[in-house]
This record gives C-alpha cells, structure tokens and sequence, in this order.
C-alpha cells in the first residue's frame, strides 16, 4: 500500500461517511467530559465504554474492512475485538474509567484527550492533510489515542478480570505501535508519531500501574 492509496482511501471514506464520523466524535466528546465530571456514575461509564465499542466496531469493520482493506488484518481485526471488549464491560463493570483528582497524570489525560478529540485533526489540516484527505477525530488513529489515555490509570482500581484488560491494551498498543511506526515511514504521515508516543505513554504508565496493583490488591 502506497501513499496515493492511503490518501485516496481516507478521502473516499470521509466523504461518504462523514455524518457517521461526526455523530461518533459528538458522542465520543460528550461521554468524555460526562465521565471526567461524573466517574462513580454508572450511566457515565456505560456510555464512555459504549462511545469507545461504537467507534472501535465501526472503524474496524467498515474502515478497515470496505475502505482500507490492505490493513483490515492488522489493523481490522484487532479493532473489532477492542470493541467487543468495550462493549461487554458496558454490562461487567470491572473497568473503571476517571481523570486522576490531581498532579501530572491528570494535565496528561486531559492533553491526551483535547488531542485526540480535535488538535490532532486540526494538525493534520496544517500540515498539509486537510478534509476529506486525513483523519477525522474519530479515525481509528485518533479513537486509539484517547482509548489509551483514558485507561492508563484504570489498572490500578483494577481488583479482577485484569486478564481482559491486559488483552484490551495489549491491542491498543498493537496499533499505537504498529500505525504509529509504518504511517510516518511509508506514508509520510509524521502526525501519527503522536499515536507512536502515545503507546509509549500507554505502556509505561500501565507498567507502573500494574505493579501499584499488586501492591493495592
């Protein structure tokens, strides 16, 4: 898969889907602030869980599988089970989603999310990639950034079924690394370095999270 290609399927997709994309993101914005201002409710973390399996579902099958379907495996499959992981949590409530009350953790996820949720599209347009060529805020890239951000802390209120969740993040951190390397190489598209530092974010903090965990639990 060549540049011209990728580009070309980003146009074609945005443009017969953008009022499903801009539905997404809507959705994806309000779940957001609603769970950072609300965590301890129940409806605010099933509607994070259910935004995030919608946006996951729908890039996966539909963007990966019709539109790029040079990377429906690699990119495709895994999207479609982040999803299902998201949605089943809607109804187990094992994972806990919440903007840390203070310090360093808390303007992270915040940056995370503002770039995930539309600087990081806005970036793009500057760069040289403006509508309907690049990616959308809810464009599997984007949806992976902020999916990362928001479970970064989860680990450490994670009591059981801490076995989903590593394999939840274990494919989040599969496309962080895996678009976040091959898009600036092979595409040119060094706004996705963004995605690769996120991984590396996702990664760490998960790591440190885990051990906390151990300690808690």
């Amino acid at each position: 898969m060549d540049a011209s290609y990728f580009f070309t399927q980003f146009a074609a997709y945005n443009t017969d889907w953008l009022h499903v994309n801009v539905i997404l993101w809507l959705l994806l914005v309000i779940a957001t602030a609603l769970v950072f201002v609300r965590p301890a409710d129940v409806r605010s973390q099933a509607l994070i869980k259910g935004a995030l399996a919608l946006a996951f579902l729908w890039n996966g099958i539909v963007f990966f599988f019709f539109y790029m379907t040079l990377s429906a495996v690699p990119g495709g499959i895994p999207m479609v089970v982040i999803g299902v992981l998201f949605a089943v949590d809607i109804f187990r409530r094992k994972i806990t989603i919440s903007l840390p009350a203070s310090g360093w953790v808390r303007h992270a996820t915040l940056a995370w999310a503002a770039w995930a949720l539309g600087l990081y599209t806005i970036a793009g347009w500057i760069t040289g990639h403006p509508y309907p060529g690049g990616p959308l805020p809810a464009a599997p890239c984007p949806t992976t950034i902020l999916a990362i951000a928001l479970l970064s802390t989860s680990m450490a209120t994670l009591k059981t079924a801490r076995l989903p969740f590593a394999l939840l993040f274990a494919l989040l951190l599969w496309w962080a690394f895996f678009a976040g390397i091959f898009a600036p190489v092979l595409y040119g598209f060094l706004l996705d370095l963004t995605l690769l530092a996120a991984g590396v974010y996702g990664l760490g903090m998960n790591a440190a999270n885990w051990s906390r965990a151990d300690m808690v639990n």
